[in-house]
């Protein structure tokens, strides 16, 4: 990022007291001018230095001025935290800096940052901002005005008993708390405000442990009777095809397989590295067996950047994603497909869980198991390919898949 400190000398700025004194800021081919609230006429100003002539009260804060403007902007070339918004705060003084302070302000601010940056593949990443705006509209509805410093146990365990005096249930009000921790986490790195751990013992009866039942799957037999459903409507077609290739690419995450590259084939195996996972995660590659191809040439479209012909906007994606929900409890209904262990929703993400439960079952080593589905490891650093070789992989993958 860079900056200047300029008396902005267009005639459309000349006012009785003079022209404005301004500080532009440029990063990326954006740019954008601010007011320091001071005016001087051309003959009060010197151009070469760019500060006052003769008023050394003026002439010392001008150049306490340009002394931090020059240390953010120096700051910035680390620090991706410092961003428009705040060196504007910083240099026009703490009424601004209160503006900034304010949760609200503050999260839009925010949001608005998140909604602009680009994943991987240079699509917006909107990721949470729309979790965020639903928690922060609840908020509102509690307490209209909330500075970054009011955020403490007391006022989020009030909130809470709030949203289940409403009837809100406890992955609901979890929800709301993370994304509330998640903006406050990035307050406290951009040096909005000091920690004060608020969070600690806020979500205590709402965190719903991990594992505590056995995760929704289907059965072998049960993919069989998938791959044998025919003379279905194209919609419903196109969704139980989607759900088969995501169970034969080892529980692929939907929007990976959504956002598939052709670059991402090649020699008859496609890598991938998961979405989710953001920069932690690692490109794992898998065979693509005779069925998954089937699928992918009845879809595919070479001479395009992306494999399938999908609007590749985030309202394009969830609008597909909502009408592929639809489409599988509507083949789901029909077909008398169970899910197990208690039944539920035959969605996207059954595929994963099946693929590890079979894999599991056909006593898989977990390690390699991990490698087939693109899982890290947190206390290993290695590459699962590198331990355990292409024809080894690809024989376990084809067990499990295997329906015959």
């Amino acid at each position: 990022m860079k900056g200047r400190l300029l008396l902005d000398i267009r005639e459309s700025q000349l006012r009785k007291d003079g022209y404005p004194v301004i500080f532009r800021l440029s990063n990326k081919g954006t740019q954008k001018s601010y007011s320091l609230g001071l005016r001087f006429m051309k003959k009060n100003w010197d151009f070469k230095k760019e500060e006052p002539k003769t008023i050394k009260r003026d002439i010392l804060y001008i150049k306490k001025k340009k002394l931090l403007l020059e240390e953010l902007c120096y700051r910035s070339l680390d620090d991706k935290t410092i961003t428009f918004e705040f060196i504007k705060a910083q240099m026009k003084g703490e009424d601004e800096v209160k503006k900034v302070k304010c949760f609200y302000k503050y999260s839009e601010n925010y949001i608005q940052e998140i909604e602009q940056k680009l994943d991987g593949k240079g699509f917006k990443k909107v990721g949470n901002a729309n979790s965020y705006k639903a928690a922060i509209a609840q908020m509102k509805k509690y307490k209209a005005t909330l500075l970054l410093s009011e955020i403490d146990y007391r006022l989020l365990s009030e909130f809470k008993t709030w949203q289940f005096s409403k009837g809100n249930k406890k992955n609901t009000v979890a929800a709301y708390m993370k994304s509330f921790r998640a903006l406050y986490k990035e307050a406290v790195r951009r040096k909005l405000v000091e920690d004060t751990n608020p969070f600690e013992g806020v979500f205590k009866g709402i965190t719903v442990k991990k594992n505590r039942t056995k995760k929704k799957h289907v059965s072998k037999e049960t993919i069989l009777k998938l791959e044998n459903i025919k003379d279905l409507p194209r919609g419903r077609q196109e969704a139980l095809d989607i759900w088969l290739l995501l169970f034969y690419f080892g529980g692929l995450d939907f929007k990976d397989l959504y956002y598939l590259e052709n670059k991402q084939i090649s020699k008859g195996r496609v890598y991938i590295t998961r979405g989710k996972l953001n920069e932690g995660g690692y490109e794992f590659d898998l065979k693509i067996f005779d069925k998954a191809k089937k699928i992918l040439d009845k879809y595919r479209v070479k001479d395009d950047r992306f494999v399938f012909p999908w609007r590749k906007d985030y309202d394009g994606y969830k609008t597909f994603y909502s009408r592929l929900r639809r489409n599988l409890q509507r083949i789901q209904k029909d077909n008398d497909i169970s899910v197990e262990p208690l039944g539920g929703t035959l969605g996207t993400k059954v595929t994963r869980h099946t693929f590890a439960t079979i894999g599991s079952r056909l006593f898989v080593e977990p390690d390699l198991l991990r490698s087939l589905m693109g899982h890290e490891r947190d206390d290993i650093d290695t590459v699962y390919k590198d331990i355990y070789p292409e024809k080894l992989r690809d024989e376990y993958h084809l067990k499990i898949i295997s329906t015959t």
